[in-house]
């Protein structure tokens, strides 16, 4: 089913060879990537005093710019330095200039990850978009999905698929098949996770445990959206494979949906589409899903999987342009260099206007040393004026007071006859 599923790519991208690559080197596009790194202001960058510039004017003043982060990231060209381009990006997260992140700087914080093989780190960094604000682009997440699919580590690569359906990004074709191959792949090969459940509540039933009660002022309902609520990798990719699945019409597409229904376990949905497909002609039900809904009967979804059984035992049994890419490196560079020019503009600005009143300030001192004596009296009277204010008028009043209180009349003595 799966070699049906890749055919629906072009020729022109895909790769067949025995090493699984799904994407040609044509389309990742590097020598125009290494063209827009290499550029004259990316080399002069010196990543070590760059980020101690940056850190210190984050710790003193609690800013942090764009348009340098993107240049910190563009200029990597070793892995040391992804702790703290990891860094900057939560910085620039917290910071209120968090709305003026550059696309770039989000296709080359995956680039750096993936040229230096921390493709961990990398979905880590992708999952979290609160604290690091790192998006997926279509190109960038080809760029991924094939990194991954090609080193057969399927749950990353459908962590990433979980993204791309949480984002209800559906437009792109080769996206979206290599989503369905990653979790397709995934659910394939899952095994649940061993846990010690069983032996946890068995221990609990055992033991008598106190009901302690809590007075609160007021309780939140539970609400589960059933979107990005959802934790179970199981059920995501189950919801990934059914959605991505659903845009398209083709055979493959249509039996990957009823696997994706199934692991979400929408077992209505299920019925549904087994009815609709019941009646076309030209769907041909591939014999592994069969296979598959049988081994996921369970207590709860037995009566309706058995109908889905009965309904399909009836049964028999885009690209994008590598020009677009290349003018969008192009586009980055020329917006790099525009938003450094108007940064640089309003530094110089703040400088000449800081040195311009520095300099009136030492003008009028020389003035006043040059024009003393010819102003030496109006001088003074400005300095008897400044004392004169400075006098408080407090004690003026009680000098006042004081000198009525001592003052003594003058003694009448009679006239003399």
């Amino acid at each position: 089913m799966m070699s049906q599923l890749l055919r629906r790519f072009s020729r022109k991208y895909i790769s067949y060879s025995c090493r699984r690559h799904y994407l040609t080197n044509e389309y990742k596009c590097v020598e125009a990537w290494n063209n827009q790194i290499n550029s004259p202001l990316l080399s002069k960058v010196n990543l070590n005093d760059f980020y101690n510039a940056l850190e210190q004017n984050y710790s003193s003043k609690g800013v942090i710019s764009a348009i340098d982060v993107d240049v910190f990231a563009n200029a990597i060209r070793d892995p040391i330095y992804l702790d703290e381009l990891r860094d900057l990006l939560h910085k620039l997260r917290l910071s209120g200039d968090t709305g003026n992140t550059l696309e770039s700087t989000h296709h080359a914080t995956a680039r750096n990850f993936l040229e230096f093989g921390n493709l961990s780190d990398l979905v880590t960094i992708l999952k979290d978009p609160l604290n690091f604000g790192v998006f997926l682009d279509f190109y960038t997440a080809n760029l991924i999905l094939d990194k991954l699919l090609t080193s057969e580590d399927y749950q990353l690569a459908a962590n990433v698929a979980h993204l791309i359906m949480l984002q209800e990004e559906f437009s792109n074709d080769i996206t979206c098949t290599l989503c369905q191959y990653a979790c397709y792949k995934f659910l394939k090969d899952y095994k649940e996770p061993e846990s010690d459940s069983i032996n946890v509540t068995e221990t609990k039933k055992s033991e008598k445990v106190e009901e302690i009660k809590i007075r609160i002022k007021f309780l939140r309902n539970e609400y589960y959206d059933d979107h990005f609520d959802i934790k179970d990798v199981k059920i995501l990719s189950g919801k990934t494979l059914a959605w991505i699945s659903k845009q398209y019409k083709d055979n493959v597409s249509n039996n990957l949906q009823l696997l994706g229904w199934l692991y979400y376990k929408k077992y209505d949905k299920l019925q549904n589409l087994c009815q609709e497909l019941s009646i076309n002609k030209s769907f041909k039900l591939n014999s592994q899903v069969i296979d598959v809904l049988k081994s996921e009967i369970s207590e709860d979804s037995k009566e309706s999987i058995e109908n889905c059984l009965s309904i399909l035992n009836q049964m028999e049994s885009s690209t994008e342009s590598l020009e677009e890419a290349i003018k969008l490196f192009e586009n980055w560079t020329t917006i790099r260099e525009e938003k450094l020019e108007e940064q640089t503009q309003r530094l110089n600005r703040a400088e000449r206007i800081k040195q311009i009143e520095e300099k009136q300030k030492e003008l009028e001192t020389e003035e006043q040393k040059l024009w003393f004596f010819e102003n030496e009296e109006q001088i003074d009277l400005q300095i008897e004026e400044k004392t004169k204010v400075n006098i408080n008028p407090e004690i003026k009043n009680k000098s006042k007071s004081k000198d009525d209180s001592d003052y003594i009349p003058p003694e009448i003595l009679p006239k003399r006859k």
